[in-house]
């Protein structure tokens, strides 16, 4: 879809939302870890990725990027109304996603982990949804995690714990909400014979399928693209997820893995048009939740691929907005920045080569998949060689003496996934790689979270700093960083940062949304276009 088809839609709505009264249909946008510099990032990448530099004045350095800089600007950026919102949270500086996900569903601050509640947990916050359901719209709620996460269920639940997964989904079950589609159910999960999302619940109550109580509930439950295709509004309410490509944490696979046979977040958004599309209009909630995990794990390839789908959903709601100019409003934000990206490495200075991440072929979380397949392999050259070892070796012979340089099998791994040839790696990076397929394959790796203060010298909280939290695999996390700094690319955190995010607004009410402000007022602002109150 080209991204400059949106500039005569966004005339279009700034020049005809004088005639209309109300905002009849509302689109929210809300990327999870997505800033200017996930955005910018993605834009600069989508420029320079098909302009890559010239190989004839790699001798130059000033003429090293010559014609290369600029940017392709996504669907979002080209929105005529520009704002800047403000994420902390009521006991937090740097904010979680429940936290701004309640600010931005409710218009109210409150505390970590809390799901659309006052910040002591006690009370309940009403939610522009919920408003939008009683005012007589249909309402949708859609993301490419799973739709019990934070921010889906912000729109939805009240919770106390952003963890009650099993309660959550239930609530989505009873929301009486119309369009519920992306990713499955955490709360189905079960684990050692029982549901590990509600432990102190009876046990008739824990036997509760959550998909089956949204079956019970009246919800027509879809698990395939082409049954969703075939959908119509009769068989609303929908609960819609492709079952069979969702990954472990029950969300959609990051859209650089995805199979082209499974439903994009995209797809999501136009089939959710067509079903809920009434002469009372509606109200559609879209997330893509990856881009959050993806700059978790410093994976600034992954992130891009999300970021560029979920623009490409924007694109779907932009198109649809050109049918009724007058009646239709986006919003387009972020709920906070993830992994403090920054465009610029000190090892690279001023040039960016972001073409070099074309060399990535799928995400750090596929990647460390493969990586735990060869560990279990009893034919790798790992164990391979801890047999020989074994069996010949002498006597204080440990696995931690093999090296990366004789693991042929794992260097062909790392360089189909990253593009990334051992060989042709500097000195520094080489000895980078070396120290992390020692962890990885060695299993001397912390296993425990980090406390608060994780520069030591125990070389335990070292290992975070190098490597993040502990359940991300190191040479994993290792390949991403020496390909993100290559590009010119840098984190400088696992978690979430404080910096403001940018809100983009087209259509009705969308010129409320200029300026510097609260997360808050961007739910009082849509609600005020829609011609609802809330009360909070």
């Amino acid at each position: 879809m080209k991204r400059a088809i949106v500039s005569l839609c966004a005339l279009l709505l700034v020049c005809s939302v004088a005639s209309a009264q109300e905002a009849k249909y509302v689109f929210f946008f809300i990327g999870d870890g997505m800033a200017s510099p996930q955005i910018h990032a993605a834009e600069a990448y989508l420029a320079q990725s098909v302009q890559a530099d010239n190989p004839a004045t790699w001798e130059d350095a000033n003429s090293l990027s010559l014609d290369t800089a600029g940017v392709e600007m996504l669907h979002m950026s080209q929105l005529p109304v520009v704002g800047l919102q403000m994420t902390y949270a009521n006991n937090r500086f740097i904010t979680g996603s429940a936290a701004s996900a309640t600010a931005l569903a409710c218009g109210m601050k409150s505390s970590i982990n809390t799901i659309a509640m006052d910040p002591t947990k006690t009370t309940g916050y009403t939610t522009i949804a919920e408003l939008a359901k009683q005012k007589g719209m249909k309402v949708g709620i859609l993301s490419s995690v799973s739709i019990d996460h934070a921010t889906p269920a912000c729109f939805y639940a009240h919770q106390p714990d952003r963890g009650s997964y099993w309660d959550i989904a239930n609530a989505l079950s009873e929301s009486g909400f119309d369009y519920f589609a992306g990713g499955g159910m955490k709360g189905e999960r079960v684990k050692n014979g029982a549901r590990n999302y509600a432990p102190d619940k009876p046990a008739a109550e824990v036997s509760n399928d959550p998909v089956q109580h949204a079956i019970d509930n009246g919800f027509t439950v879809i698990t395939n693209k082409t049954d969703l295709t075939n959908a119509t509004a009769a068989d609303l309410p929908v609960f819609a997820y492709s079952k069979d490509y969702l990954d472990s944490s029950w969300a959609l696979p990051y859209d650089i893995d995805r199979d082209p046979a499974d439903a994009s977040l995209a797809d999501y958004t136009a089939e959710g048009i067509r079903l809920l599309d009434n002469p009372n209009g509606f109200f559609m909630m879209i997330e893509a939740g990856k881009i959050d995990w993806a700059c978790h794990a410093n994976d600034a390839m992954a992130a891009i691929g999300d970021t560029i789908a979920f623009d490409d959903a924007v694109a779907v709601a932009m198109e649809f907005a050109l049918q009724h100019p007058d009646e239709t409003l986006i919003v387009v934000t972020g709920d906070h920045e993830c992994g403090g990206l920054t465009l610029g490495f000190a090892g690279t200075g001023y040039e960016t080569t972001y073409e070099v991440l074309n060399g990535q072929t799928m995400s750090y979380e596929a990647f460390a998949a493969q990586v735990a397949d060869y560990q279990d392999n009893p034919y790798s050259f790992w164990n391979l060689m801890g047999t020989i070892l074994e069996l010949f070796g002498p006597a204080d012979a440990d696995l931690a003496d093999l090296d990366l340089v004789n693991d042929l099998d794992m260097q062909s791994m790392i360089k189909k996934a990253f593009g990334l040839a051992y060989d042709d790696l500097n000195e520094y990076e080489q000895k980078q790689l070396e120290e992390a397929y020692d962890k990885t394959m060695g299993g001397d790796i912390y296993t425990t979270a980090p406390g608060k203060y994780s520069y030591s010298t125990d070389g335990i909280n070292n290992d975070f700093v190098k490597y993040g939290n502990y359940y991300y695999d190191p040479i994993t996390v290792t390949c991403t960083h020496i390909l993100n700094r290559r590009a010119g690319f840098s984190f400088t955190s696992y978690y979430h940062t404080a910096v403001p995010v940018p809100v983009f607004a087209q259509g009705f009410g969308a010129e409320q949304f200029t300026g510097k402000y609260e997360n808050t007022d961007v739910a009082v602002k849509i609600a005020n276009a829609m011609g609802v109150e809330l009360s909070n």
